[in-house]
């Protein structure tokens, strides 16, 4: 007795955006007494919805099955660093599983039911490009379908 799981469908959005942001810790107004998600973020979120509405619907919005979600991203170099530069590994922000949080948080009720489903994920932060190129997010999502399947004696 064993579970078989088996790939169902993929989805791949490429996106260049203005900036790459990743999850911001949330803000609190102690004047007003409340909790907010800062402005940078909720614009960085809605541009990955869209994004992902505009390429697939609701195609993926009831999947309740396992998914697995590959996240790429390249940053141009700025202008104040020195040409020879270029290739060099992307170490400044923002972190890894910022970008990560970001995109499952935007995701949720899209492209799955709950980002719980993701069991495996990656985020990978490319060598910089050239500048005057624009920021690069490649998010790469495969649906799996699981079913129980009894041994035959």
């Amino acid at each position: 007795m064993s579970w078989r799981r088996t790939l169902a469908a993929t989805a791949h959005i490429t996106m260049h955006p203005a900036e790459l942001v990743g999850k911001q810790r949330p803000m609190t107004d102690y004047r007003n007494h409340r909790t907010y998600t800062p402005t940078k973020t909720l614009k960085a979120e809605k541009a990955i919805k869209d994004a992902f509405r505009a390429a697939y619907g609701e195609t993926f919005a009831d999947h309740d099955g396992p998914v697995v979600m590959r996240i790429s991203t390249t940053r141009p170099l700025a202008k104040s660093n020195p040409k020879y530069w270029e290739g060099r590994a992307d170490l400044g922000k923002p972190d890894w599983d910022n970008l990560g949080k970001l995109a499952c948080d935007a995701l949720n009720g899209i492209a799955f039911k709950d980002d719980s489903q993701v069991d495996m994920g990656a985020v990978t932060k490319r060598p910089r490009s050239p500048y005057g190129t624009k920021p690069r997010i490649d998010i790469h999502i495969e649906y799996f379908v699981e079913e129980y399947v009894k041994e035959k004696k």
